[in-house]
């Protein structure tokens, strides 16, 4: 009897580690450079509302030129995003970024995290985001 037990521990101990490998196996996989049209569920181009929030001050601006959206997210959506090694979660940001169509949320992000992965930062989308920020806030940051 104590050898079946024993048996069974041991084969479950198994399937749960290798359960484990796999999962950390099929989340490496999924990193990849992305654009933030690549990750913009639909046509970008279609975004005519954009929520700003300052994460340091709790402050929000709403834009809702489409022309002017438009303008910026052509300067933005095919900059190049790698994924960073480090996956674990962080606290807080400066920039947090909502698009809408219409009253539909369709993403949320912030410069270093889109859908839930964490991209290395990038020079050239970090100035362009903090000039849009500080045109709409009308302030430096």
């Amino acid at each position: 009897m104590r050898k079946i037990a024993l048996a069974t521990i041991i084969i479950l101990l198994f399937f749960a580690i290798g359960c484990q490998g796999n999962k950390e196996t099929s989340e490496s996989k999924s990193l990849e450079s992305i654009t933030l049209a690549e990750a913009y569920p639909g046509d970008i181009r279609k975004a005519d509302k954009v929520e700003l929030l300052d994460g340091s001050s709790g402050e929000r601006k709403v834009v809702e030129d489409r022309t002017v959206i438009q303008a910026w997210l052509q300067q933005i959506k095919d900059i190049p995003l790698s994924p960073d090694p480090n996956q674990e979660e962080r606290v807080g940001y400066v920039f947090g970024i909502t698009l809408y169509e219409g009253d539909e949320r369709k993403l949320g992000f912030i410069p270093t995290q889109i859908n839930g992965i964490y991209y290395e930062s990038n020079p050239d989308l970090d100035k362009r985001i903090r000039t849009f920020f500080e045109q709409q806030f009308g302030r430096p940051f």
